[in-house]
């Protein structure tokens, strides 16, 4: 009895232990995120990141030159399944997001965080309001998390379900945002005056989560004039044009994200003027109409009846190269079939030597965004034109997607 007892014991104290650190197996009792035994705050990747300055009405935690957190986020030393990402094309605001898949990525104690929440903030590091934006790909559910040192894991948004049943937990919306969608909240009205000293970007389950636009904020109205900066919503001084424009649009197409997120949000603001110019560059790019339809047919011709149709096929679309890459990518995404599926996966690894495919898709999104935002007649039709793979396959799926929210 008393050996039955101690098993008893030792298994409860598992089952906590487990629940605590690692939530995924755990579902029903865990209360989130909990540091393993002997964590310690400091990790090798600490060292390139510094923390947003505090000292005005608004802090962005998250949203644009966000790389050097990444390392950051090693969910406390205890090894929970998660990664996270830089997503350069499915963004909300700016030309970055982050993309975090199942479990998590977090940290209690982020480098330099220690954000106050009050209910009049007046002084510097001092806070009330919340602000991010976020999307979820496939799941059930999708979860934002805070900690405070005394009060550990017990600040939660989640839209959807509660995978995991983690309280407490306030619900922003019973569906999933399928598409991106911003949450503000008043945070000393939830959960009173507390010590943000690090997060967790929890998609939980599904393909990923996406994350953009994280900001603390002294007031609504603070945060609301930061995100109309962020989204180019704030009228110019004077028009865009001449050798201005022509410096902003070689940094939209450019890599260099900081100049890139100036020029994006300079071509929002003005983007029904800027729809003409954009057709006059992007005409410069346009892929050649021969090779275009030159892929198209070798796609149809990877489902031929014959074999060796299908095997010249499968040569030529390599020889293409870079022209055929992002329209090859998605017939791997989506084959009619399995034959489809194996010729085009074939084709991306004797293009690539195994790697992942690149190209400038997320560059070129940057001009969908500009003219999903224009919704002209003409920029409708430059949309469908990038659509249909004129200006490189790459960026087609971005212009498609933008015109069927245009059509919602």
């Amino acid at each position: 009895m008393r050996l039955a007892w101690v098993l008893l014991c030792a298994l409860a104290v598992t089952v906590a232990a487990v629940g605590r650190d690692k939530p995924v197996r755990i579902p029903p009792p865990v209360a989130g995120p909990v540091p393993p035994p002997g964590f310690q705050p400091g990790f090798a990747g600490d060292g390139n990141y510094k923390a947003p300055k505090a000292d005005g009405a608004v802090i962005e935690l998250l949203d644009e030159g966000i790389e050097p957190l990444f390392p950051v986020l090693v969910n406390d030393g205890g090894g929970e399944a998660g990664t996270v990402a830089r997503e350069d094309r499915d963004v909300f605001a700016g030309v970055e997001a982050a993309r975090v898949t199942p479990m998590q990525k977090y940290r209690s104690h982020i480098p330099g965080w220690a954000f106050k929440i009050v209910e009049k903030p007046e002084k510097a590091g001092e806070f009330r309001f919340l602000r991010f934006a976020w999307k979820k790909l496939g799941g059930t559910g999708i979860v934002v998390q805070f900690h405070d040192p005394a009060k550990s894991w017990a600040f939660r948004y989640h839209a959807g379900n509660n995978v995991f049943g983690w309280q407490p937990s306030t619900q922003v919306n019973p569906k999933l945002p399928g598409e991106w969608e911003v949450v503000t909240r008043d945070l000393f009205k939830d959960w009173g005056e507390i010590t943000l000293t690090g997060f967790a970007l929890s998609p939980l389950d599904g393909t990923a989560g996406l994350f953009d636009h994280m900001m603390l904020g002294r007031s609504v109205a603070d945060l609301d004039k930061a995100t109309d900066t962020a989204l180019g919503r704030t009228k110019p001084e004077k028009a865009l044009a001449g050798a201005e424009r022509d410096a902003h649009w070689d940094a939209l197409l450019g890599t260099e994200r900081a100049k890139a997120t100036a020029a994006i949000r300079a071509f929002l603001a003005a983007a029904p003027d800027q729809v003409a110019y954009i057709g006059e560059k992007l005409g410069k790019i346009a892929v050649d109409k021969d090779a275009l339809a030159r892929v198209n047919k070798l796609l149809k011709e990877l489902d031929a009846d014959s074999f060796e149709v299908r095997d010249r096929a499968t040569d030529e679309l390599v020889k293409m190269g870079a022209i055929a890459q992002e329209a090859v990518k998605e017939l791997a995404d989506n084959a009619p079939n399995p034959e489809v599926g194996y010729r085009a996966k074939l084709v991306l690894r004797r293009m690539t030597g195994g790697a992942a495919p690149v190209g400038t898709a997320g560059r070129l999104a940057r001009v969908v965004r500009v003219l999903e935002r224009a919704d002209t007649e003409d920029a409708r039709a430059l949309l469908d034109k990038m659509a249909q793979g004129e200006y490189g396959f790459e960026v087609a799926p971005d212009a498609r997607a933008a015109r069927a929210r245009l059509k919602k």
